[in-house]
Formats: structure tokens, C-alpha cells, sequence
């Protein structure tokens, strides 16, 4: 929400900043939550601060230049959907089963169509209705 707030008011205002105060009162948001919210985007350098009086962030990136699967890694670090079946190695994550495994590799595939998928998705098709690429939550569903 933050993102989306920003990118829009980017649009009509540039070089205005965004606090985490006008964020948290806009849409309801406890402020402390939307506070290390926005440093933890900031640290991942999604966006930027602006110090002072007038101090506050802007958007560093526009929403078309960050994937969901670029944002989700920045956020949480890589989260296969089979951790034991990623490339990537996973905290804490040992199969009973591994010696005698026989879908890892198709389980490894599954990661890598997903992670494709998620890369094929920019934060502003999620964030903007009008965006030309906008997802519909029916697309590829049957009814």
C-alpha cells in the first residue's frame, strides 16, 4: 500500500516526499508498523529518505522496474515453495525423506516455474488498476 501510495502521488507531485505518518493515517495503519515498514524498504533500497522538517521517502525504483519476485526476496529473502527442493539453501529445513526422494526434481521445477511466473509480475501491474498488464484474479482459472 505504501508503494502504491507513493508511485501515485509520484505522479502528480515528483519530487514531493511521503511520510510514514501521512501513509499510516491515510489508510488506517497502526504508524510504528508503517514506520519499519518503510525502513525496511528503504534498507532494502526500494525507496529513499529525505532528511529535515520536510523529511520523508520517495520512491527510489518505479513499480515497473521491480518484480513480485524481486519485492518478495527483498522482503522476506527467498521463499521456495518446496525448500527442499530449491536451489537455494534453506534455514532449518531437513527432509526425512531426502535419501529416497523421487519428485525433488519435478519439486524443483515447480520452484523454478513459480519463481519465473512471480518474475513476470511488476509491483505495478498489482498496484495500479489502469496498468496495461494489470492482472485479473480470473486470468488462466476456469470457472
Amino acid at each position: 500500500m505504501a508503494l502504491r501510495h507513493m508511485s501515485r502521488k509520484r505522479g502528480m507531485l515528483p519530487q514531493e516526499v511521503t511520510s510514514a505518518r501521512e501513509i499510516a493515517d491515510s489508510y488506517g495503519l497502526p504508524f510504528e508498523i508503517t514506520a519499519k515498514t518503510l525502513q525496511r524498504l528503504k534498507d532494502t533500497g526500494l525507496i529513499q529518505s529525505a532528511q529535515g522538517a520536510k523529511g520523508g521517502y520517495t520512491l527510489h525504483k518505479t513499480l515497473d522496474q521491480v518484480s513480485l519476485a524481486d519485492f518478495l526476496n527483498l522482503m522476506e529473502g527467498q521463499q521456495p515453495v518446496v525448500p527442499c527442493a530449491s536451489s537455494v539453501s534453506v534455514e532449518h529445513h531437513a527432509c526425512e525423506y531426502k535419501g529416497q526422494c523421487e519428485i525433488k526434481l519435478v519439486m524443483g521445477k515447480l520452484n523454478h516455474k513459480i519463481n519465473g511466473f512471480l518474475s513476470g509480475i511488476s509491483l505495478a501491474e498489482l498496484a495500479d488498476q489502469d496498468h496495461p498488464n494489470n492482472l485479473s484474479l480470473h486470468e488462466g482459472l476456469e470457472p
